[in-house]
């Protein structure tokens, strides 16, 4: 008999996630439109909140679809929105995103509910901090240098700053940090709203 369950629901939760991850990830690149600035921090960094859709998959369907969608929208924002062929945005909201869906959906399978959730969300947070740090100073803002044709020296004098690690110290951080809670502070009641209703513990 629960044999038989069991097959009955692999259809069911392939053709749910079929339809889900589409609607998410097109909810997350109408998100990405609704970006703005943050007070005292450089004008380049603006905060969206289309990471809460892929936040929403992964709790779903595990943290390979929460990555899927944060995909999948920046591919559309490449496609669709980004003229100048610029990619490194992308690239740099892709990777914040999935480091934290990552992290939060890992935590949240290993200890399920509330508790759970608040433990994954500020686990989210501190990798996306950690790797966006990283990947900015070796990776990110010389890409976009050389996108801008200039010296990584002149477009840190541009802000203002005399070093990478500045940069990740008085904007990169204190912006993934603010990121972090915000969309948690969103993703917390959305949750506890939506649990029951996705098969998730609350």
């Amino acid at each position: 008999m629960k044999q038989t369950e069991l097959v009955v629901q692999q259809p069911a939760l392939q053709t749910r996630r079929l339809v889900t991850v589409p609607l998410l990830s097109a909810v997350a690149f109408i998100l990405m439109y609704m970006e703005f600035p943050v007070p005292l921090i450089p004008a380049f960094l603006k905060l969206d909140l289309s990471t809460l859709p892929a936040l929403i998959g992964g709790l779903m369907f595990g943290p390979a679809v929460g990555i899927m969608i944060e995909m999948i929208k920046n591919v559309l924002h490449l496609l669709l929105k980004n003229t100048d062929g610029m990619l490194v945005g992308e690239i740099a909201n892709f990777v914040a995103g999935s480091c934290f869906v990552y992290g939060a959906v890992l935590m949240q399978k290993v200890r399920q509910g509330k508790a759970g959730l608040l433990m994954g969300l500020a686990l989210g947070t501190i990798i996306m901090t950690v790797v966006m740090a990283v990947a900015n100073v070796y990776v990110l803002f010389p890409a976009y240098a050389v996108v801008y044709q200039m010296s990584v020296e002149a477009l840190l004098n541009s802000f203002g700053l005399d070093s990478l690690w500045s940069l990740v110290i008085y904007a990169i951080t204190p912006f993934n940090i603010i990121k972090g809670v915000v969309v948690s502070l969103i993703a917390y009641p959305i949750y506890v709203k939506l649990a029951p209703r996705i098969g998730l513990r609350r």
